[in-house]
């Protein structure tokens, strides 16, 4: 199924995206596990890699706060 509020939207990987959410001692790498703080996303409280990707993408820099990496995720969305 296409989501076609977010089809025509710019693909990308989450270490690159300003949604993904890593520790404040992470660093933006393939590996690096986050949060993902998308508004429409937060729901599902979804840990990525920072090779992960989708549709949702916005270029920017990671926000950090303590409890994104962990499983399930713990911190608040930062943004």
């Amino acid at each position: 199924m296409v989501d076609k509020n977010h089809s025509d939207k710019q693909w990308g990987l989450c270490k690159d995206c300003k949604w993904w959410q890593i520790e404040p001692d992470g660093s933006r790498a393939n590996t690096t596990m986050g949060l993902c703080i998308d508004e429409d996303l937060q729901p599902f409280q979804l840990r990525v890699s920072g090779n992960s990707g989708c549709n949702h993408f916005m270029p920017g820099e990671p926000a950090k706060a303590r409890g994104s990496s962990e499983a399930p995720p713990v911190a608040a969305p930062t943004r």
